[in-house]
C-alpha cells in the first residue's frame, strides 16, 4: 500500500521536491511509457461483469485554476506523459473489457456540493459521482443525499486500494459516505508536511534533520527551537518583514497542523461510532497553546495573514529565494518550487511529544477531493463495480508509470526524503470534529496563531455548549 501511495504522490506532484538546484526534470515523450503501461493487460482478481455499455457519470470541480483540479479520472489520448498515458491505459483498457464508458462533467465556477445539491432537489438522476472535497460534502450528508458506500454491491473495503485508517476515520453511525482510492491522487497531494532548506540548514550547523526523525526526536517543540535561530534582519533596515530571513513561512490555520500531528482531535468516536467530544484534556490543550505560541512568534514565524491574502506571492518569494528554513504546507505546493536554486527536502508533521506512538497528518478538508454518491442514482451495481475495478485497476496501471519511471528513474535524488514520504502516506488523518465544525471549535483552533494572549482553554469553556448542541443536532440528522 506504502509503495503505491508513494508513486501516487511523485505523479501528482510532476517534480519531487528533493531534487537539487532548479534542475527541471521531464520525461521524454513515450520514455518507458510503452514497457509500463502495457501492464493494462493483467488481469484483476475480480468476477467478470458485461457492464451493457453504461456510462458512468462523474462530477469533478470545474475550476481549472485550483490546485486541485481533477486530472486522475480521465485522458483523452496518450501524449508521452507518464501519468496521463497511465490513466488513458487504466481506462481503455476497462471501458473495453468491461463495456462501460467513464464521462468526466466539470461543475464550472460552482462548487460540486452545490451542482449535485441542486440536482438532488430536483430530483434528477444526473451524476453517478461526486468528487468533492470533505468540508463542502458535509452539507450533502446532514441532508442525507448521499449513498451509504458500504451499501454499493462489490466494493471491497478490505482490499489494499481502499484506505480502511480514511474510512475508519470517516465513518458516521457504522455508515461510510465519502471516501477515497488507489484511482485518486489528492489525498496524498493534501498531505501537510515540512519542507526544509537544505543549505541554511547546513550553514548555520544543524543537526541532521532525518537522523532527528529516526531518533523520535520530530516535535512540535524541537521545530520551535530550530526554526527560532534562524530569524535576521535580512536587509539591515530594522524591521522584519518579507525581505528578510525567516525561521519558518506559514500561514495561521497551520495550527490545525500541529494539532492533527499531536494525534488529538476535536471528536473521537463512541461505540455507535458517533462523534462525542474529546478536546477537553490537558495534553490537547499543551498541544494548542504550544502550536499557538511558535505560529505567533513573530520573531520565528512569518505569516502570510501579517500582510493579507495578496501578498502569499511574496511569503512564498521567501520561502523561494532560500530565505527560510522552514516552509509549512501541503505537498501540492511542490511544483511551485521547481526552479529553486536552493536544494530542499522534507519531513513530516511533528509529534507532539517523543514518546507519541505514530505520526498523524492532515488532509487539506477545503482542497482534497474524495468521492461520494448521490442517492438519485439507479444503477448501484454497475456504479459499484466500476468503483471497485478502477481502483484495483490503478494498481497495476499507475505503479509501473508512477513508481518505476517518474519516481526511481526519473525524480528521487533523495532517498532520505523518500523515507520522509512514506511516514506521511502511511498516516492521514480526518476528524470528524473539524469537519462539521461542532460549536466553532475548529474556526477556534485555526485562530489560534494569531494570538498566543489567550490560552485554548477558556476559548474551549466558551464554545464546549454550543458544540455538544451542534453534536446532537448532528445525530439526529444523519440517524
Amino acid at each position: 500500500m506504502k509503495k503505491v501511495s508513494i508513486a501516487l504522490i511523485i505523479a501528482i506532484l510532476t517534480g519531487l521536491l528533493i531534487s537539487c538546484g532548479g534542475n527541471e526534470v521531464k520525461p521524454e515523450v513515450g520514455e518507458k511509457v510503452t514497457e509500463t503501461t502495457t501492464e493494462a493487460s493483467k488481469e484483476i482478481d475480480i468476477e467478470y461483469i458485461d457492464l451493457e455499455g453504461y456510462e458512468i457519470r462523474f462530477l469533478i470541480n470545474g475550476d481549472t485554476k485550483s490546485s486541485f483540479y481533477n486530472f486522475d479520472l480521465y485522458a483523452e489520448t496518450i501524449n508521452g506523459d507518464v501519468i496521463n498515458d497511465a490513466i488513458f491505459e487504466r481506462n481503455s483498457y476497462l471501458e473495453e473489457k468491461y463495456n462501460f464508458k467513464i464521462k468526466r462533467l466539470e461543475s464550472g465556477t460552482a462548487q460540486p456540493v452545490n451542482v449535485v445539491r441542486t440536482s438532488i432537489l430536483a430530483q434528477e438522476n444526473s451524476y453517478d459521482v461526486v468528487y468533492e472535497a470533505l468540508n463542502y460534502a458535509t452539507t450533502l450528508i446532514q441532508e442525507k443525499m448521499l449513498v451509504d458506500l458500504y451499501t454499493l454491491p462489490y466494493i471491497d473495503f478490505s482490499k489494499p486500494y481502499w484506505d480502511s485508517g480514511v474510512n475508519n476515520d470517516l465513518s458516521i453511525g457504522r455508515k461510510l459516505y465519502t471516501t477515497h482510492g488507489e484511482h485518486m491522487l489528492s489525498v496524498s497531494a493534501g498531505l501537510y508536511g515540512t519542507f526544509f532548506n537544505k543549505e541554511l540548514a547546513e550553514e548555520v550547523n544543524l543537526e541532521n534533520l532525518y537522523d532527528v526523525v529516526r531518533a523520535n526526536k520530530w516535535t512540535i517543540e524541537k521545530y520551535y527551537s530550530l526554526a527560532k535561530d534562524v530569524t535576521y534582519d535580512f536587509n539591515g533596515d530594522g524591521i522584519l518583514d518579507y525581505e528578510d530571513v525567516w525561521g519558518l513561512v506559514s500561514e495561521t490555520f497551520n495550527s490545525i497542523t500541529f494539532f492533527t500531528g499531536s494525534g488529538e482531535k476535536i471528536t473521537s468516536k463512541d461505540n455507535d461510532d458517533l462523534p462525542v467530544l474529546a478536546m477537553n484534556n490537558p495534553r490537547a490543550e499543551s498541544v494548542l497553546n504550544l502550536s499557538s505560541e511558535f505560529l505567533s512568534d513573530k520573531n520565528t514565524t512569518i505569516l502570510f495573514e501579517y500582510y493579507g491574502q495578496d501578498k502569499w506571492p511574496l511569503l512564498t518569494k521567501i520561502w523561494e529565494e532560500g530565505r527560510a528554513l522552514f516552509f509549512l504546507g501541503p505537498l501540492l505546493q511542490t511544483p511551485k518550487f521547481r526552479n529553486m536554486d536552493t536544494d530542499f527536502g522534507i519531513l513530516p508533521a511533528p509529534k507532539f511529544e517523543e514518546s507519541q506512538e505514530r505520526y498523524y497528518h492532515l488532509v487539506s478538508l477545503w482542497g482534497s477531493p474524495l468521492f461520494c454518491v448521490p442517492i438519485t442514482i439507479t444503477e448501484y451495481e454497475k456504479i459499484g463495480y466500476i468503483l471497485e475495478i478502477l481502483a484495483a485497476k490503478s494498481v497495476d496501471t499507475l505503479i509501473p508509470a508512477f513508481y518505476e519511471v517518474q519516481l526511481t528513474n526519473k525524480l528521487i535524488r533523495d532517498n532520505e526524503s523518500k523515507d520522509m514520504i512514506e511516514i506521511m502516506l502511511a498516516s492521514a488523518s480526518f476528524d470528524l470534529g473539524s469537519a462539521y465544525d461542532f460549536g466553532g471549535l475548529m474556526r477556534a483552533i485555526l485562530s489560534i496563531g494569531s494570538d498566543s494572549k489567550v490560552s485554548f482553554a477558556s476559548r474551549y469553556a466558551s464554545l464546549e455548549p454550543a458544540a455538544q448542541k451542534a453534536i446532537e443536532k448532528f445525530i439526529e440528522a444523519v440517524k
